[in-house]
């Protein structure tokens, strides 16, 4: 019975163990709606990205606006449709301060002014992550992920919200 209980111990303890660690940025509230048809029109690009920290004249503030711990960094990224929306918060979980921000990778070589990414990078420890897939997961310089929100879509047109 002792060789059951400690085997069973030890098949438990191995499927515990995980490589991958989640993001340590703290939970924080987040209530961003996003409107296609307006002012975040360049998300309907593919690869196309939008970093968000916080109200600005071309985006006023809203009473129920929330954004995260760090700011909000959106991405039409891969996905079955056109629009694929994912969004991670702007903080590095690796140094999880609000003022040490990841930042997209720039990759447009269109000719559209529209900003395109598949990777965010943090400019203080140099860790780099897929944010194109919608996990956030790690390239290199880490194993912790990026804290993602969920995004919904919203009744009528091409609005969606950002919520945790």
């Amino acid at each position: 019975m002792k060789k059951m209980v400690l085997l069973l111990l030890f098949v438990c303890a191995g499927f515990s163990c995980d490589d991958e660690i989640y993001s340590n940025i703290p939970n924080t509230e987040v209530n961003l709606l996003l409107d296609l048809d307006f002012k975040d029109r360049n998300l309907v690009a593919n690869q196309a990205y939008e970093v968000i920290i916080g109200p600005t004249p071309e985006r006023p503030a809203h009473a129920l606006d929330r954004f995260g711990y760090g700011g909000i960094l959106v991405i039409n990224g891969q996905g079955v449709e056109v629009i694929n929306l994912f969004a991670y918060d702007l903080s590095c979980p690796v140094e999880a301060e609000r003022n040490v921000r990841v930042a997209p990778n720039n990759t447009n070589t269109r000719d559209s002014d529209v900003p395109v990414a598949l990777t965010a990078t943090c400019p203080k420890c140099g860790a780099v992550y897929n944010i194109y897939n919608g996990l956030g997961n790690p390239q290199s310089g880490t194993k912790f992920y990026l804290r993602s929100y969920r995004v919904m879509k919203e009744s009528g047109g091409r609005q969606y919200r950002v919520i945790n």
